[in-house]
């Protein structure tokens, strides 16, 4: 049987996780954030602020056309489409299968960077 597992981070994980990532960088962050609850709050905006090495940039209240991962579902709705699944293992598991052929693309995440309209040139490789 199918379990939901919790794989989100919580408002009192984000600062370690963004001082690991910087840790591991060694160089400035920049976090594009959309306007979620979470990452609004008085104390999640004090700790991004204590941190001189980050930078937030905010999206607008609702904008989809600005965010590459919105390109990234779609990528996905178009794998699924016209596709059966067993049961939701196989569908979780078809799912991690492809998004790590997709990790493996380069040229496609990049694609998904520039189609909203953003050079990325400017993001580090991992690579």
């Amino acid at each position: 049987m199918y379990t939901a597992k919790r794989a989100s981070i919580t408002q009192a994980d984000l600062p370690a996780l963004i001082d690991r990532v910087h840790a591991q960088l060694r160089a400035p962050i920049v976090l594009v954030w959309d306007n979620h609850s979470s990452h609004t709050t008085g104390w999640v905006r004090g700790q991004l602020r204590a941190r001189p090495w980050l930078s937030v940039v905010r999206l607008p209240a609702y904008a989809p056309g600005l965010n590459p991962v919105e390109t990234l579902w779609s990528h996905l709705k178009a794998f699924l489409a016209n596709r059966a699944f067993r049961n939701v293992d196989e569908l979780e598991q078809k799912l991690r299968s492809h998004l790590r052929s997709v990790q493996k693309r380069p040229g496609l995440l990049r694609g998904f960077i520039r189609s909203v309209g953003l050079d990325p040139d400017l993001f580090p490789s991992t690579t």
